[in-house]
């Protein structure tokens, strides 16, 4: 008999570049301030590039390789705070109805893999109008009884 050698091979395989989640508030109110989140995992990759849509329209791009980093493009109803938004956040100021819509955030690695990886979520806007708005309670006394009459509409 001849004696067998068995050679065993440990691999160790990594996914790749990976979406953890996509944070983008489902409801907003007018003229308030929302923020965007992508958190992801580039396991071994490096990242090449931070992307933002909305309704496949990119509106923010981050690429930390360019000087500087952050690209921002034009869009009704986005006031982005170019200050703050950096990586995989964005920042929007004083929302409108003009914002609401698909909110894409796509992740790319830089070589050799070139992974890219998205996701999208929806936000809707939402205007109070002034009999809507609560008075501040600083002003009410403690035994005050606020009456609302509320009214929705379901998607």
């Amino acid at each position: 008999m001849f004696p067998a050698t068995i050679l065993c091979l440990l691999l160790s395989v990594a996914d790749g570049l990976r979406m953890m989640a996509l944070e983008v508030p489902q409801l907003v109110i007018s003229g308030e301030e929302t923020t965007l989140t992508c958190i992801f995992d580039l396991e071994e990759d490096t990242l090449y590039s931070i992307k933002w849509y909305r309704d496949d329209l990119e509106f923010f791009r981050y690429v930390p390789s360019d000087k500087p980093p952050n690209q921002f493009f034009p869009l009704k109803g986005l006031d982005i705070d170019l200050g703050r938004s950096s990586n995989g956040t964005v920042y929007i100021q004083d929302v409108d109805v003009s914002t609401a819509g698909t909110y894409k955030c796509e992740i790319s690695a830089d070589a050799p893999s070139f992974q890219t990886v998205s996701a999208e979520k929806m936000l809707t806007v939402t205007v109070l109008n002034d009999s809507a708005r609560l008075p501040d309670p600083s002003v009410l006394a403690a035994s005050f009884t606020l009456l609302l009459m509320c009214h929705f509409t379901v998607w």
